[in-house]
């Protein structure tokens, strides 16, 4: 065992994967987290006798034979009874216009819709369908993503790049493009939307083919108690490795010695030392408030001028006394009149209905969330200039959304028992999130080609994990891995995993 220690800002699910990762390899760990709780941005919580889960959407590799599934079992959350299989992709309704699509998980089906509903379209239709025939049965999920880029040689990129040599024309030219260029020239202009929300209008092709490909494949998945219970299957499984977790503990700045991180100082001005400082926070917050902007580099500091960020999200939630059980899970409303926020004009919500499993809900209920891209400026500036108005503009969208719904469901007003609102503010509050956003980087073609480095220009000892190095869930779990293999390097021994 190393008599080397760790300290890791952060338990969310990069922070509390950096603490198993540490603990298989032998450190001394402590984990310090904002807030009361493990999970971060994958967060859920009570409203009365209902489960509001704010956090995971879907998992990837949730079947056994992929990298993934094996790094769930090195996490100790492998358990077929965590997954349940998505039966579609999702839907998108047009209430103005009484329209519906349907989106299977079955390509050919899919391709086989879209051509009846636009034949003047077939050739683009079928140029998608070809490329995600083509990323069938591979295991992408999370390719090339075992190590982190600083050790990853030149010879290992080579063999990466053999290995998916047939896949190469669909990630470059039109296909490394965004979603809303790629269906530009389409005749049916309500498909090219439904075509455009399949992930968002800016991220690029290459990665809607790769999702569309792992859905059909079966590798596609919902919590089935939602992100609460798998967040705390990774803190048990940290804690049973005899990692330390302090909760409730801000830490207010890291420890710079000679150009070295050797440690934290928390809120209560309590310092802990150690050998290595993992951050899997936010790293905006970690590197303009916790080391004050000392150690930005250029590279990154002209990714925070020039790249664009994620937007944060308005999400209301309902529990609801009636079921849905016909419904698809994942549906993009187009409204009649949109939602009026600040100056933007919202013309579409995300709608979530959780009626895949009975743990969200008592029997013959439902919970049901609506969400939408905003502001942060907007939301901020309310709530501290005036929490009235703040308060008053939750209440007002949550009674437009409703009545949206009440279009697509008629009767479900005065079948609403709670109704919970999350704004940026609310994530802001909880995560320490740079402008309330559940992602750091925005999921644009430009942003995939821009690689985050895992250590800051000038400082040693100090690793980054997250959504800001490696966004969605296996990208956020293997960056708590990745820190400590470049740990483990620096300090030239093997790195160990272990399985459940």
């Amino acid at each position: 065992m190393s008599s080397k220690k760790v300290i890791i800002i952060g338990a969310g699910l990069a922070g509390l994967s950096a603490g198993c990762y540490s603990r298989m390899n032998g450190y001394a760990t402590r984990i310090y987290e904002h807030h009361s709780k493990p999970g971060g941005v994958a967060a859920c919580w009570r409203r009365g006798e209902y489960l509001i889960d704010g956090g995971i959407h879907f998992m990837m590799g949730s079947q056994n034979g992929t990298d993934l599934y094996n790094i769930y079992r090195q996490l100790g959350v492998a358990d077929p009874a965590n997954f349940i299989p998505m039966k579609s992709y999702g839907s998108f309704i047009d209430i103005e216009g009484s329209r519906q699509l349907d989106i299977p998980l079955n390509i050919s089906e899919l391709a086989l819709d879209l051509k009846m509903l636009s034949p003047a379209d077939a050739p683009l239709i079928e140029d998608l369908a070809t490329a995600v025939t083509a990323f069938s049965g591979k295991d992408l999920a999370i390719y090339g993503q075992m190590n982190p880029p600083e050790l990853t040689s030149g010879l290992d990129k080579l063999t990466d790049m053999w290995k998916m040599r047939k896949l190469f024309k669909y990630m470059s030219g039109k296909y490394a493009k965004s979603m809303q260029d790629y269906t530009a020239g389409m005749q049916n202009r309500w498909l090219a939307k439904c075509l455009n929300n399949l992930f968002t209008p800016q991220c690029p092709v290459w990665f809607v083919i790769m999702l569309l490909a792992i859905a059909a494949d079966g590798q596609m998945s919902y919590l089935a108690k939602g992100c609460k219970d798998f967040v705390r299957q990774i803190e048990k499984r940290y804690k049973d490795l005899n990692g330390e977790v302090t909760y409730s503990s801000t830490v207010e700045k890291i420890l710079v010695r000679d150009d070295c991180a050797f440690g934290v100082r928390l809120a209560d001005g309590t310092e802990d030392y150690a050998d290595y400082v993992i951050s899997a926070g936010d790293i905006h917050n970690t590197v303009f408030h916790l080391l004050d902007g000392k150690y930005i580099g250029k590279k990154l500091q002209n990714k925070f001028d020039t790249c664009e960020l994620s937007r944060p999200y308005f999400v209301a939630s309902f529990g609801v006394k009636r079921t849905f059980e016909n419904e698809s899970v994942f549906n993009t409303l187009i409204l009649k009149q949109p939602l009026q926020v600040g100056n933007r004009e919202i013309r579409q919500i995300f709608v979530r209905i959780f009626n895949y499993s009975n743990h969200f809900a008592p029997k013959d209920k439902s919970v049901i969330q609506a969400e939408f891209e905003t502001e942060w400026e907007y939301w901020d500036n309310l709530r501290q200039k005036d929490p009235n108005k703040y308060a008053a503009e939750k209440e007002r969208l949550v009674s437009e959304i409703l009545a949206n719904l009440e279009i697509l469901y008629p009767g479900i007003s005065p079948l609403v028992e709670i109704a919970d609102v999350a704004t940026p503010c609310t994530l802001n509050r909880y995560t320490l999130n740079h402008q309330g956003a559940p992602e750091g980087w925005g999921l644009t073609s430009q942003n995939f080609k821009e690689e985050t480095r895992r250590s800051l220009e000038g400082l040693s000892n100090l690793y980054l994990a997250g959504h800001w190095v490696s966004g969605g869930v296996p990208g956020v779990i293997l960056s708590g891995r990745q820190a400590i293999q470049l740990v483990c390097a620096k300090e030239k021994k093997p790195f160990f995993t272990r399985t459940t």
